[in-house]
């Protein structure tokens, strides 16, 4: 009140004893700072904004004063990543702040005569800070909970139907910080991606989405157990079951096609929901966002699909194999030959698989180009994978070999499709044998540069070169699980009665 009134003095006093009944208030020092700059004794000011923010670091009006102050200072570079981390705490519907501190930046880097990477090296710094910050917040909460005894005792007074109300962005996007699968999103990506999720709570029996039903939404289990399987006139078929931390329904999500099973809680189950529509909305405003999040649906589909391939060799009885026999499969690695493909060609190939231009000048000038003959090995299943490939003509045979049957041809891929990416994702070796199809095969071979090049391009073109492989991996996924349906019903393996 005295400080309204223009009495600093009195307010000062008042200050002083507030500081010393609560010495971590940070509003106490705040208030001081702001009378301090209007007496422009800047000095004082920027100490005590400083340690406001220090023990409140998500203050944006505290930050924004920090800058102001060093700026009167010129203390350019203080001022810069004060100014930085105001930014980085703006509402998203604050337009008016945030054009008034991107102009306060672009000024301070010309001072500083700063370029691209010293400003991105700020944003880098400032969002570690925030994120070790909010890290810290969220320990000292789960501290007081566990100790006054309130964990258990929150979660039952919160009923399934209004938890969701009740939860805030902070809670929810504390819950998505410590899910693995979002770990490379910073924490700002996080706390707009909290604008597309829901907590939903399923009793056990209870049926999320059902095969050949059209629906989109996406889910992250958080706990319990859910099964995935698929109705047949033979019964119904597991097909697996979700971890704890993974997610599902993302093929649906990007292949835009019906479901492809059933999901069904095994046991009473906690569940983040992704709104298919809102999702949509954040990928087509922020491409940055976008890119994460399809690496995201990339590795995950990349890791069901070695699980599905794996599933064919338990539908037979094993077999020893001789050592012998498995030399013989490795005995003779073939060495492809080295032929000419137009720059042309390859750029009119690429177009036909909807890249952009940026993606097929790269790729063009980077791809090289590998004629394998009429069922000639590409790569064997336990190799090491360094490379994909683009069938330019011909055909390559997918197969794995099982034990007790021999070898099942789990794709025939023709111009334009794509094979052996999954090792550049995980690194993993190859989960299955390629060769070339009934004659001869042209390939355009990319390596892990290449691809990380491509991917490392503006956003918007890695996001459509991550769309595209997430399209060929779902389709290959939707293709596999077939085969596993398949193969369960020949082996005679009996299928479940649905129940009520």
């Amino acid at each position: 009140i005295y400080a309204s009134k223009g009495e600093n003095a009195r307010a000062l006093e008042c200050l002083e004893v507030a500081k010393e009944k609560d010495p971590e208030n940070p509003a106490h020092h705040q208030l001081h700072g702001q009378i301090l700059y209007r007496r422009k004794e800047f000095e004082g000011a920027a100490r005590e904004f400083a340690r406001a923010l220090h023990l409140n670091p998500f203050d944006r009006e505290t930050a924004s004063l920090l800058g102001q102050a060093h700026h009167e200072l010129k203390r350019y570079e203080d001022a810069l990543r004060a100014s930085v981390h105001a930014f980085l705490l703006l509402p998203e519907a604050d337009r008016t702040g945030a054009d008034r501190l991107r102009r306060r930046i672009r000024t301070l880097k010309q001072l500083l005569g700063w370029g691209r990477r010293e400003i991105a090296g700020v944003f880098h710094e400032r969002q570690e800070q925030l994120h070790t910050a909010f890290d810290r917040l969220e320990w000292h909460r789960e501290r007081f909970r566990e100790e006054e005894g309130l964990g258990a005792e929150v979660a039952a007074a919160v009923s399934p139907q209004t938890e969701a109300a009740l939860t805030g962005r902070i809670d929810l996007a504390a819950r998505l910080r410590k899910l693995p699968i979002l770990s490379p999103l910073t924490d700002e990506q996080v706390f707009r991606l909290t604008r597309a999720v829901s907590i939903e709570t399923h009793e056990a029996g209870s049926v999320l989405f059902e095969h050949k039903t059209p629906g989109r939404d996406l889910y992250v289990l958080e706990e319990g157990k859910i099964v995935i399987q698929r109705p047949t006139h033979y019964g119904l078929f597991t097909l697996g079951t979700i971890p704890v931390g993974e997610l599902f329904g993302e093929v649906n999500f990007l292949s835009l096609l019906e479901r492809s099973a059933d999901a069904v809680a095994g046991t009473t189950c906690r569940l983040l929901r992704f709104d298919a529509d809102e999702l949509d909305s954040l990928i087509e405003g922020d491409s940055e966002l976008a890119v994460q999040l399809y690496w995201t649906f990339w590795r995950s589909l990349a890791k069901k699909l070695r699980a599905t391939n794996e599933q064919l060799k338990s539908f037979f009885a094993s077999e020893n194999q001789s050592e012998n026999f498995l030399a013989l499969r490795h005995a003779h690695p073939t060495v492809a030959d080295r032929v000419k493909v137009e720059q042309s060609d390859k750029i009119r190939l690429f177009r036909e698989q909807g890249l952009s231009r940026s993606e097929l000048m790269t790729l063009a000038a980077f791809s090289k180009e590998k004629r394998f003959a009429a069922g000639a090995s590409i790569f064997q299943e336990g190799d090491e994978g360094t490379e994909m490939y683009v069938i330019v003509e011909g055909r390559a045979r997918i197969s794995k070999f099982i034990p007790g049957a021999g070898e099942e041809a789990l794709a025939i891929l023709e111009r334009g499709e794509f094979f052996g990416e999954m090792a550049l994702i995980d690194g993993q070796p190859r989960s299955a044998d390629a060769r070339a199809h009934s004659g001869p095969l042209t390939c355009l071979a990319l390596d892990q540069e290449t691809v990380k090049e491509v991917l490392e391009m503006d956003p918007r073109a890695s996001l459509e070169f991550l769309q595209l492989l997430c399209r060929l991996i779902t389709h290959r996924l939707r293709e596999i699980d077939e085969k596993v349906i398949g193969w369960r019903i020949l082996a005679g393996e009996p299928g479940e009665t649905r129940t009520a």
